[in-house]
């Protein structure tokens, strides 16, 4: 059975969302920079100055964003392979972006990822999709 275009265009949108993840790194980069430079969080503190640790903990954040857009980019492409198992990790990572909405409503790059998701999700999960998926051979290897 020939690739049904929602799966395609599931799977392109999904590549578009996960690369918008560059923009909330860089937000949470330069959001936890600004606060520690004008904050003056660490003046008077011997051992790791509160002003460290929370640039620390920005770094950390930014990093994991970067392996989740990395993981999304590739269960995206894996989808479009016919992979039935891209389409649960995307639809975990829809239901991050509706946390995104929960945490701040009035985000609207979080308002237009959550929109994009929900219409990547009904493509996936359509009839012609669920066929596709269904047909193609399971490709994870049991231990």
């Amino acid at each position: 059975m020939a690739r049904p275009t929602s799966v395609s265009a599931a799977s392109w949108i999904w590549m578009f969302t996960a690369l918008f993840t560059t923009f909330t790194v860089a937000n949470i980069l330069t959001a936890t920079e600004i606060l520690v430079v004008f904050a003056d969080l660490n003046a008077g503190m011997d051992d790791l100055p509160p002003g460290e640790a929370f640039s620390w903990f920005g770094w950390m954040l930014a990093i994991a964003a970067m392996i989740a857009m990395a993981v999304q980019v590739v269960a995206a492409v894996k989808l479009r392979d016919g992979a039935g198992w891209a389409r649960l990790v995307l639809s975990v990572f829809a239901f991050f972006s509706l946390l995104g909405v929960l945490a701040d409503f009035t985000m609207v790059s979080a308002w237009l990822l959550l929109a994009a998701n929900v219409v990547a999700l009904v493509l996936a999960y359509g009839q012609s999709a669920s066929e596709f998926l269904e047909q193609r051979p399971n490709t994870l290897v049991s231990a």
